[in-house]
């Protein structure tokens, strides 16, 4: 009986020796699962900040872009109105200076006028002093 039971023994101690074993390899299976889980969330949560720097990015571009647009589009701006009062200007001097030839024209018509008058006198007073 002895010799059974030292059997037993050692198949028990056997079937233990196999099932810590077992034990140990789903432990190491699980732990290798948890890192992988765990890399995963890592690197997830890199894409996610990147994503998020990526985007943060894109509105400061987009808000220098538009900041230099409205720049340029002011300086247009300012321009078309330096050039619009200059236009007017132009149409002022424009019309002071047509307004100068008409003062110049009645007068030069006046000297005109009379000089024909003191022409027209003369030649009275020379046909009655004859």
């Amino acid at each position: 009986m002895a010799y059974q039971q030292l059997k037993v023994l050692l198949a028990t101690g056997g079937l233990l020796a196999v099932l810590t074993g077992c034990s140990q390899e789903a432990q190491q299976a699980a732990d290798q699962k948890h890192d992988i889980d765990k890399q995963k969330d890592e690197q997830k949560q890199v894409i996610e900040q990147r994503g998020s720097e990526l985007k943060k990015d894109a509105d400061l571009q987009t808000k220098a872009a538009d900041q230099d647009a409205d720049a340029a589009k002011k300086k247009l701006d300012d321009e078309k109105e330096a050039l619009d009062a200059a236009k007017k200007d132009v149409g002022k001097s424009k019309s002071v200076a047509k307004k100068e030839v008409d003062r110049e024209v009645d007068a030069d018509k006046k000297v005109v006028d009379a000089n024909a008058h003191n022409a027209k006198a003369a030649i009275d007073a020379a046909a009655k002093g004859k």
